[in-house]
């Protein structure tokens, strides 16, 4: 009589194999993850710059107005060949320019264009965001702002060196604007 030794299938060994080679790959990910990490961009913000990620909620949401709104007014403006007034982007109901509750919320800013693509917007309230200037005349919305109340003549605020010296301060957009920064 012959006997033969037969082992069960319950499937421990593949379980194993299988085990040994989910050990394997993640061994490999530890030993090779760091080799694959990018590097984080770091912008150093100038004197006259901040960036958005030390800016207060408040400004943050008309930030996000301003930078929709500077793609309306190009649009308009490439359309029409001029720049749109108050009245037209208040009449397109184009944020922050509407006189609504968000307005109101926001610090109901009195907006007037001062020139070819340059809007400013002066905070009525003390609460909301600060008084912005947005700078719709390159591809790029340029935008700055300033907390302090503006007692100079606001016509002096087309130059950017006058917006510096009356403590006006442009905000970085992002990393991939740093073409954008100005150094003076």
């Amino acid at each position: 009589m012959m006997t033969q030794k037969i082992r069960p299938d319950n499937g421990s060994r593949e379980g194993k194999w299988v085990a040994l080679t989910i050990a394997g790959i993640l061994a490999m990910s530890v030993i090779l993850l760091p080799h694959h990490q990018s590097e984080t961009e770091h912008i150093e913000a100038q004197a006259h710059q901040v960036l958005m990620t030390d800016l207060k909620q408040d400004d943050l949401s008309m930030i996000a107005d301003l930078k929709l709104a500077h793609e309306e007014i190009r649009d308009l403006y490439l359309d029409a060949g001029a720049w749109p007034e108050i009245s037209e982007l208040e009449a397109f109901w184009v944020a922050p320019f509407v006189n609504d509750q968000s307005w109101q919320r926001k610090g109901a800013h009195q907006w007037q264009r001062l020139d070819s693509g340059l809007y400013l917007g002066l905070r009525q309230d003390e609460h909301g965001a600060a008084s912005m200037l947005l700078d719709s005349r390159s591809e790029r919305a340029d935008i700055w702002f300033s907390h302090v109340p503006v007692m100079a003549q606001v016509q002096s605020l087309q130059a950017r060196e006058k917006r510096q010296q009356q403590g006006w301060q442009q905000i970085v957009l992002s990393p991939s604007s740093s073409s954008n920064l100005h150094a003076h």
